[in-house]
């Protein structure tokens, strides 16, 4: 045939085998003796960082050094901005877009099936009492219902007592001792329990209240600005961000923190460290103003049904009492399956399944409209709260009962400060104190 290349080739060959009455169709497959063009020792061993070179409209990169960086504005962030701010570490705080804080649903419990969690979360509670003395971030005690649907969620919910102030409720006192609105026809809870020293707040509000704390004290948020790429020299960080103008700007610093939610594990990749993290993709509503359906008048307490059906581990809402709507959520039994979709797009399956369970649960709701429906990710399958490698990752959209606290216990441990023993279980080395009863 001699030399030939490319569609020539191709077109030769075709040719050729006209005359044996064949023909190709499709597609090669890449079998040798075609070619991929790289080698592979090419890609490893990979001893050198990607280098990302911006377009800088032919002025060079500036670079700031820092006491202390944060990527990603969430409650665990900001959080994290206040608690630095507060320890004279003057930390620069990038946020890009609105994350899960600011689509969660605004409750926060003590219940968990492990009492560690439960610690962590009282502590929380507390931090949350104290924000309300300094500014209003309408914040509110109230009840969590945990229904149980068979024998082992019961002895799960009932082994919880031990560490946390609940009652178990009989089926047929739920009129009387949770709300005079859920059905008289719900057959298939054997109880459920009444949990105390829960809480609601407006996210916003808080968010916007820790953060000018930390501001306060000499932190810097720096708000639309998207992180590009992280490496290090040294003991240094080094930092490429974009900023809402589509400028690039570098910053060096010896502490830096990835809070990064969904995009954390992208990240902590290019410093070399697998965390094993992944985003799940969680969808809410709100409805309308409602008169509030609680006992004697108080807001409907959080109502949670665990039961795995059509597809979902967790169906769960409230009633605020700033505004009298219900707001809720339901978390995916398939976790990754919705992570490529659409967030400003949810499922016909959500809408079921929070319309059937609602429902059932409060028939009057069954004229009731949706004002909004929204979606926002989750970060599983665990916690790593670790200072000395600087991930403050996977709260498994538990951020707003943990967060604060985790916040507090990371700048504690990264300033020498005494911690509980629990804490190194939350480091990467460790298990992440693994909630499953009640997640």
């Amino acid at each position: 045939m001699g030399a030939c290349r490319g569609k020539r080739c191709i077109g030769r060959l075709k040719q050729i085998l006209r005359g044996y009455d064949k023909s190709i169709v499709g597609i090669a497959t890449p079998r040798g003796p075609m070619s991929n063009q790289v080698s592979i020792g090419e890609l490893y061993p990979a001893e050198q960082h990607e280098l990302l070179i911006p377009h800088t409209r032919n002025n060079p990169v500036k670079r700031t050094k820092v006491d202390s960086f944060i990527a990603g504005g969430g409650i665990g962030g900001s959080a994290l901005f206040r608690y630095l701010a507060g320890a004279g570490q003057k930390p620069v705080l990038i946020n890009f877009g609105r994350g899960a804080s600011w689509r969660n649903i605004a409750g926060g419990r003590p219940t968990f099936s492990i009492p560690e969690l439960s610690d962590i979360a009282t502590k929380n509670l507390q931090i949350f009492k104290e924000l309300q003395k300094i500014r209003n971030i309408d914040f509110m005690p109230i009840n969590y219902v945990n229904f149980a649907h068979n024998e082992e969620v019961y002895q799960a919910l009932e082994a919880s007592m031990a560490w946390s102030d609940a009652e178990m409720v009989k089926p047929e006192n739920f009129r009387k001792k949770i709300s005079p609105f859920l059905s008289s026809k719900m057959k298939n809870y054997l109880g459920a329990l009444k949990t105390k020293n829960c809480w609601q707040a407006t996210p916003g509000r808080v968010i916007d209240l820790i953060r000018s704390l930390g501001i306060s004290k000499g932190g810097t948020v720096l708000e639309d600005c998207q992180l590009i790429d992280i490496g290090k020299d040294g003991d240094n960080y080094i930092i490429l961000v974009k900023d809402h103008n589509g400028e690039y700007k570098e910053y060096e610093t010896s502490h830096f923190i990835n809070a990064l939610g969904p995009e954390g594990d992208k990240f902590a990749k290019k410093l070399g460290i697998e965390t094993g993290l992944y985003p799940v993709k969680h969808q809410a509503f709100i409805t309308r103003r409602l008169p509030m359906m609680g006992i004697n008048g108080k807001p409907l307490p959080m109502l949670i049904d665990r039961r795995n059906y059509k597809g979902y581990s967790a169906v769960y809402g409230q009633q605020l009492a700033e505004t009298g709507q219900v707001i809720g959520c339901a978390s995916p039994t398939n976790e990754p399956v919705e992570t490529d979709k659409n967030l400003i797009i949810n499922s016909k399956e959500f809408l079921e399944i929070i319309s059937e369970v609602f429902v059932n649960w409060l028939p009057d709701l069954s004229s009731v409209d949706f004002q909004a429906v929204w979606a926002g990710y989750y970060v599983e399958p665990r916690m790593i709260i670790d200072p000395q490698k600087g991930l403050f990752l996977g709260l498994r959209g538990q951020g707003f009962m943990l967060g604060q606290y985790l916040a507090k216990l990371y700048v504690d441990q990264l300033t020498g400060k005494q911690v509980p023993e629990y804490s190194h279980r939350l480091k990467l080395s460790g298990d992440g104190l693994p909630e499953k009863a009640f997640k």
